[in-house]
């Protein structure tokens, strides 16, 4: 039996509300007790003790949206780059996109995911856990949009959802069948809203800035009107529907509207949406260039204010990896996306620092929420839980360096910021699968 005792620690627990000092013991992956460190008392003679003066401890991360890459595109990402970039991120638990090669579409590749991006022991250094992955299922089939998937064989095989990853569900009459049968399935519909006939061969937000610098505009209008679509759809057939990486103020006043309606609506956002606009743009840098594009300032102010009222209910990674050759492309002809997994905590907890959140309000948005909407183990400190933990230091100053992740990208459009709040160590079943400097 192996031990872990995390000795007087700051424990912030979403789940519970439990906010203070504590003692917490794992033993054999779970969590056994949790308290007052007079109520647990010393530390058992066998136990490995975590002394961390100023650090918090938390529920390990839930990623709700990550495009892991594998199979079809390991030289994008391979299996070992993902887990080691997103235990350095302090996350547990990771969600993949069916975007792969071949694509989640059946049960069969989607077992070829699973099974593919958990190291193997052979493959492992220390002999360590390696974060939990999870899956959507293609909501249609090769996520052409052209069929429903098999959707039932899919949540039998463990998908927790089902999306067309990047590309929107356009075809209204197949969404609503795709929704009709996620609501019997009771799994939600996890949309990238984008009306592909205003967006199409589009290169940033449309606005002045884009005029200013000669490249095709994507309106806001063109998500607002997929969400005012979907809403509709999603109150004729009552299924749990949601918005990934929302990005426009009119799409969330449609969210917090369909909210207050008693509709099964939520959704999630990226830090690109909180923290950057389409100014950043302006140098063709394509470490910019991500989808949705970067919006407005009045759009990025209406992500916040989402954030701080909860209509927001998740912040993901987003994590797109890209090839340098991806990124070493004029502006318009470059790939999408950008490494997120190990800069999802310190942004967040930019949040934080700027007094826009709390800091239970930062693990809410990345752990507990997520795990809740999808279904899943985790987001929890609770007694019998698995110990899935991260122990961070929330005020340790750092800057933001592609060249150093541990991704096999390096683009982010964050290079060189400056962040508070570095992950000291990542636990998955009660086995530390990261730590700082090692």
């Amino acid at each position: 039996m192996t031990t872990v005792f995390f000795d007087q620690i700051h424990v912030c627990d979403p789940s519970s509300g439990f906010d203070d000092i504590a003692s917490v013991v794992v033993k054999d992956g779970v969590i056994a007790d949790m308290g007052a460190p007079q109520k647990i008392g010393p530390a058992p003679k066998d136990a490995t003790v975590i002394k961390a003066e100023g650090a918090v401890l938390a529920p390990g991360l839930v990623d709700m949206r990550v495009q892991s890459r594998n199979p079809g595109y390991a030289h994008q990402e391979s299996p070992t780059s993902l887990a080691k970039a997103a235990g350095a991120g302090g996350i547990t638990a990771m969600v993949c996109l069916p975007n792969t090669n071949p694509v989640l579409d059946n049960p069969d590749s989607l077992a070829v995911l699973m099974a593919g991006n958990r190291l193997h022991a052979s493959d492992r250094d220390d002999q360590t856990a390696t974060p939990k992955i999870y899956a959507y299922g293609a909501a249609t089939t090769g996520l052409e949009d052209q069929a429903m998937a098999e959707l039932g064989l899919l949540a039998e095989a463990g998908a927790v959802g089902f999306t067309n990853a990047t590309k929107p569900i356009a075809d209204s009459l197949i969404m609503r069948r795709i929704m009709d049968y996620a609501a019997m399935l009771d799994k939600p519909i996890i949309q990238h809203a984008e009306d592909v006939s205003l967006a199409r061969d589009g290169e940033m937000n449309e606005s002045e800035n884009s005029t200013r610098l000669g490249l095709k505009g994507i309106p806001a209008e063109a998500e607002e009107i997929m969400v005012a679509r979907d809403l509709a759809l999603a109150r004729l057939t009552g299924c749990r529907y949601h918005v990934a990486h929302i990005s426009t103020a009119r799409a969330i006043d449609l969210i917090r509207q369909a909210k207050n309606d008693g509709l099964s609506v939520t959704c999630d956002t990226a830090p690109p949406y909180f923290a950057l606009n389409d100014i950043a743009v302006m140098a063709y840098d394509t470490r910019f260039r991500l989808s949705p594009p970067l919006r407005s300032e009045e759009d990025r102010q209406a992500v916040l204010a989402g954030i701080a009222d909860g209509t927001i209910d998740c912040i993901a990674s987003d994590h797109a990896p890209q090839d340098r050759d991806s990124k070493l492309l004029p502006f318009g002809v470059a790939a999408t996306g950008a490494s997120g997994l190990e800069t999802l905590l310190p942004l967040v907890m930019g949040l934080y620092h700027q007094g826009v959140i709390s800091l239970m309000r930062v693990f809410e948005l990345t752990s507990s929420v997520p795990a809740t909407l999808l279904d899943l183990e985790g987001g929890t400190l609770t007694i019998g839980a698995a110990a899935d933990l991260v122990v961070i230091a929330p005020d340790r100053g750092w800057q933001i360096r592609g060249d150093a992740f541990h991704s096999l990208s390096h683009a982010t459009p964050f290079e060189g910021q400056p962040v508070q709040g570095k992950v000291l160590s990542t636990w998955v079943n009660g086995q530390m699968i990261y730590k700082d400097g090692a």
